[in-house]
């Protein structure tokens, strides 16, 4: 086989060994970039209930239609729902409602750092729980790719108010997620990505929908604006749907530990993106952190 018969496949696989970092995981990233400050202005019309209890509707609704036209089966093996349901509603649900419940309280720019402390829980449950040592390497890299987060995070000069109440279910957010990156790997390999997020999307239903119930008739009888909806529909398309499925298919390629310190780019992108849409300018200080990040994922990721 000459070079330009080359599977796809590997063709991708030889992409990301020489970039070093793993596409998948960047692509989530990227796209989760944008959900932090979408969802803040669709808070600014939606009451927090009511936003985390339309997103999984719509996210799941997506991809029910998606296996649906594919002709694909739904079906699991009933020792299965358990597990799907728990992964659901503990790693996914309680994760997103405790993340724009801290966006409504905190800034964005808070609950985007805290969110990426979940490399350093999944550290310390490896070395406490598990009794696992980590490689020198790997270590450096969640520490100096956290420690970029928070110089790139201080050097924003943010006048967003922020809360304690907020910070905490940030740090909630965070921990739960751990769950949602590091549970559903079995699951995904048995079953594939979009039918085991379909069930683990509708299990966060059991969550969202009883909590936002009440907030449901105030969308109807003062409804958002379109540009409000636009940001539902990212964040629930985009943000949920597509993201997760890169982010899975990550954590299948290189692990979930490694997938999860790609969370230290999520406020480089955003910042990065505000650059190139909003004309903001990053400060050196910025720039430093910035490059921290990416070295400290670079580092976990040769390991």
């Amino acid at each position: 086989m000459t070079a330009l018969e080359e599977p796809k496949s590997s063709a991708v696989s030889r992409l990301e060994k020489a970039f070093v970092f793993n596409l998948p995981a960047l692509g989530a990233i990227l796209i989760w970039s944008g959900t932090a400050p979408f969802s803040k202005y669709a808070l600014t019309q939606f009451s927090v209930l009511a936003y985390t209890a339309i997103r999984p509707v719509v996210g799941t609704l997506i991809l029910l239609g998606f296996l649906l036209w594919r002709k694909q089966s739904i079906r699991v093996e009933r020792a299965d729902i358990l597990r799907l349901v728990v992964i659901g509603v503990v790693g996914i649900g309680v994760s997103q409602v405790s993340y724009a419940a801290a966006l409504s309280k905190t800034s964005v720019a808070h609950t985007v750092i805290i969110a990426s402390m979940s490399p350093l829980f999944v550290a310390a449950y490896r070395l406490g729980v598990k009794r696992q040592s980590l490689p020198g390497r790997s270590l450096l890299g969640m520490l100096g790719g956290f420690l970029g987060v928070v110089i790139l995070i201080a050097g924003a000069g943010h006048s967003s108010k922020t809360s304690i109440a907020g910070d905490f279910l940030a740090l909630v957010s965070a921990v739960a997620w751990m769950g949602g990156t590091m549970w559903p790997a079995p699951m995904i390999k048995k079953y594939g990505s979009m039918k085991a997020n379909l069930w683990m999307f509708g299990s966060t239903l059991l969550v969202t929908v009883p909590i936002g119930l009440r907030s449901l008739p105030g969308v109807v009888s003062d409804p958002p604006s379109l540009l409000a909806w636009s940001s539902v529909a990212y964040a629930a398309l985009f943000g949920m749907v597509i993201g997760n499925l890169l982010w899975q298919r990550a954590v299948q390629e290189v692990g979930g530990a490694r997938t999860l310190v790609y969370l230290y780019l999520q406020p480089v992108g955003a910042m990065l993106l505000a650059a190139l849409f909003l004309g903001e300018r990053l400060s050196l200080i910025q720039a430093v952190g910035g490059i921290l990040a990416l070295a400290g994922v670079s580092l976990v990721r040769k390991d």
